[in-house]
């Protein structure tokens, strides 16, 4: 079964993603209005690296994502919001 396309909005920034993990890394994440923090990777994008979304920093985007069992947000689309 798929999971549902949702509508999410807040600003996109770089965190560190799983501190003290071997995975640990510096990640996207999107910084939601109410102040939650999800992982974010585009759909078909690189975990480590992302050259699409990563010019779009610092900017308040509404996205159209999948989020995952583990809460990281597929996205799919995006507009500046």
């Amino acid at each position: 079964m798929s999971l549902p396309l949702q509508t999410w909005t807040g600003r996109l920034e770089r965190r560190l993603l799983a501190a003290g993990s071997k995975s640990e890394r510096q990640g996207l994440v999107l910084r939601l209005d109410e102040g939650q923090v999800l992982p974010v990777r585009r759909l078909g994008g690189n975990d480590f690296r992302d050259e699409v979304l990563e010019p779009l920093l610092g900017q308040r985007l509404q996205v159209r994502a999948r989020q995952l069992e583990s809460g990281l947000l597929q996205i799919e689309s995006w507009t500046p919001a």
